[in-house]
């Protein structure tokens, strides 16, 4: 089993005395959408949303395309000071304060580069989701055309003695780490940047490292994208660029701050004949009839049963729970979860979607807040996932996969459903840079 290797790195980072962080970060940009792009343009030239998902242009062409024109700025913030090199190795801390649910948390982690394991080796680094070539095709161009890690991969890792938490807090606490920036997003998040230098600590955490599995928790289209650019380096035989490493973020599993939320399921373009809909859901499933205001609360209640919430444009309120005889006959932890039981259950067999059509989002819009989801379908808003175009059928209520269920089933190579994690909140773009070439 090949080791986990991390190592300290001299990353590009934005200027302070030239551009404050709160006007250039973002978050990934697989959830930016064309609106928030615009808001993100207009508040700062050179924010990192010009890299990571720039503008598209009627005119683009092989030779001037959103991929160009991001490796030009890239270059261009380089030349003009926008960003500067660190000029020590370093590993940098990264710490987020939010609120979930009305409670107060705090995530911490820290951002290093992570050998990437060559096609031959037993990596010990694991995916949970499945990924789709459109993305990769995307991410793969832009990682060409800057050669650079734009953002970092979110990873997690298990950490039973706390021994990498109790490393973090010291460091900070005690002043061995220095601050770099300290700054609150749209969001109110909170987000501290802090660095280390010392190569006592940093062999400390890398040593501590060596023996752990790690664990995707989002960034997989990345993370693959980061493996084909690396085969293609090798396979041209180009030796200056280092493609063998990725820019990741480590966050220990074992604190109150890894949150995951659940990614409910809004059902558009698919008439659902309510009737038939309940009959055939009564074969296998126990359900609960409640309303708009109590169908979260008896979800939670039911989080172990393998159960949903159903809500129909009619305003039929249902909490649905897999029998108790159909649970025990499911295999493995991925037949198990909720996700897979709602895919395989009913949308495959009681509203006959095909794989291509879960995979295409050809009948499902993913909203992540519970309350706009119902007000989606309930009148109020009638939109899921701020989209007004269309029209909203249905909606699933979704409880958050446990974070145990996410590790088991990614040690077994086995890959979820799409949306079945959504760890709270995402990792911040804009941090740091890792450019793979000397300049």
């Amino acid at each position: 089993m090949q080791k986990t290797i991390i190592a300290p790195f001299k990353p590009y980072i934005y200027n302070t005395d030239k551009i404050k962080f709160d006007d250039v970060t973002a978050p990934p940009y697989d959830v930016i959408s064309k609106e928030l792009q615009d808001e993100l343009y207009k508040k700062s030239e050179y924010n990192i949303i010009r890299l990571i998902l720039g503008k598209e242009n009627n005119d683009d062409s092989p030779a001037n395309n959103k991929y160009i024109r991001a490796a030009h700025l890239l270059n261009k913030w380089i030349k003009d000071n926008i960003l500067i090199a660190e000029p020590e190795e370093a590993i940098y801390l990264y710490l987020q304060s939010f609120t979930s649910e009305g409670k107060q948390y705090e995530r911490f982690g820290f951002i290093s580069l992570f050998k990437l394991p060559s096609q031959k080796e037993n990596s010990q680094i694991f995916g949970h989701e499945k990924t789709l070539a459109k993305p990769k095709k995307d991410r793969l161009k832009l990682m060409e055309a800057t050669k650079a890690n734009l953002s970092s991969i979110f990873s997690i890792f298990e950490d039973e003695d706390k021994s990498i938490i109790n490393f973090i807090t010291d460091s900070i606490e005690n002043r061995k780490a220095g601050k770099i920036t300290e700054f609150v997003d749209n969001k109110n998040e909170t987000h501290k940047l802090y660095r280390i230098t010392d190569k006592n600590l940093i062999d400390f955490i890398r040593i501590k490292m060596e023996d752990k599995s790690i664990y995707i928790a989002d960034g997989h289209h990345r993370f693959e994208t980061c493996l084909n650019f690396k085969n293609y380096i090798e396979s041209a035989y180009n030796n200056k660029i280092n493609a063998n490493y990725c820019m990741m973020y480590f966050a220990p599993i074992n604190q109150a701050g890894m949150v995951i939320l659940p990614t409910h399921r809004c059902i558009i373009n698919k008439t659902i004949n309510l009737e038939n809909f309940i009959n055939e859901v009564e074969k296998n499933f126990i359900i609960i009839q409640t309303d708009y205001k109590n169908i979260i609360k008896i979800l939670n209640k039911n989080i172990d049963e393998s159960s949903f919430g159903f809500i129909h444009k009619s305003g039929k309120c249902l909490v649905i729970s897999l029998k108790e005889t159909n649970r025990s006959t499911l295999d493995n932890p991925l037949e198990q979860l909720d996700v897979s039981i709602l895919q395989n259950y009913i949308f495959k067999n009681i509203l006959h979607m095909e794989e291509s059509d879960i995979d295409n989002q050809r009948f499902i819009m993913y909203e992540k807040d519970a309350l706009n989801a119902i007000n989606s379908i309930s009148g109020k808003n009638n939109t899921c996932n701020n989209n007004k175009e269309e029209k909203i059928e249905a909606v699933f209520l979704m409880n958050p996969t446990k974070i145990e269920d996410v590790t088991r089933i990614a040690s077994l190579n086995l890959r979820m459903p799409q949306k079945s994690t959504f760890f709270y909140p995402k990792i911040i773009s804009g941090l740091t840079i890792n450019i793979m070439y000397e300049l």
